[in-house]
């Protein structure tokens, strides 16, 4: 049996009540009657008048059939349903929120994690830092740091160029390189292998 229903059938007596489609002390049609209108089995019929009599909008007597006994209780009856009814579209809406944000938690931890794996690889680059010191023979001495395109041909970063004992952070493209100077280097060690190669 669909409870939905035989609640459906009660709310819709009870609100035919409170319109003044039937009177108090006015007799209701019997179950079968009742059953062909709403195109349901009579024991679903019974299980709304079931209802409508324990909240005292009926009274059932055998012999007699079913009787509106209060309009007030009926009016009363539908509007506690209808609260009912905004109660559970509040807990359905209530319910898609919460399935919503569990999908949404989901996504921001593959997001995170996707970026856990993104700092990791590029701190190791960062935190692999390495010394090169150019030889008077090296190909470099003279030529700026744009001229070399280190970064673009190995894939590391001059940090800074230790002359005379001064260190230059963060050297710029134009900045020139001399004999004796030590370049501190970030990168992989495969990078840093290549950048060794390039100055030589």
């Amino acid at each position: 049996m669909d409870q939905a229903r035989y609640q459906e059938i009660a709310i819709d007596i009870a609100h035919a009540i409170t319109m003044g489609e039937y009177h108090e002390g006015e007799k209701i049609h019997g179950r079968s009657t009742l059953a062909g209108r709403y195109n349901v089995s009579p024991e679903t019929i019974r299980r709304a008048i079931a209802i409508l009599q324990n909240v005292g909008v009926v009274m059932v007597s055998q012999g007699v059939g079913i009787t509106v006994t209060s309009k007030s209780l009926a009016e009363k009856f539908t509007k506690s349903f209808n609260q009912k009814g905004e109660i559970q579209v509040f807990l359905e809406d209530l319910k898609s929120l919460m399935d919503q944000r569990r999908e949404n938690d989901l996504k921001i931890e593959h997001h995170l994690n996707k970026m856990r794996g993104y700092a990791e690889r590029i701190m190791s680059r960062w935190l692999d830092v390495g010394e090169i010191k150019l030889e008077k023979a090296s190909s470099a001495i003279g030529k700026t740091l744009q001229e070399l395109r280190i970064r673009e041909r190995t894939g590391t970063t001059i940090i800074a160029v230790v002359r005379d004992g001064f260190e230059h952070f963060s050297p710029e493209a134009g900045f020139v390189l001399q004999a004796e100077d030590v370049l501190l280097v970030a990168g992989s060690a495969e990078g840093q292998v290549q950048l060794t190669q390039l100055i030589t």
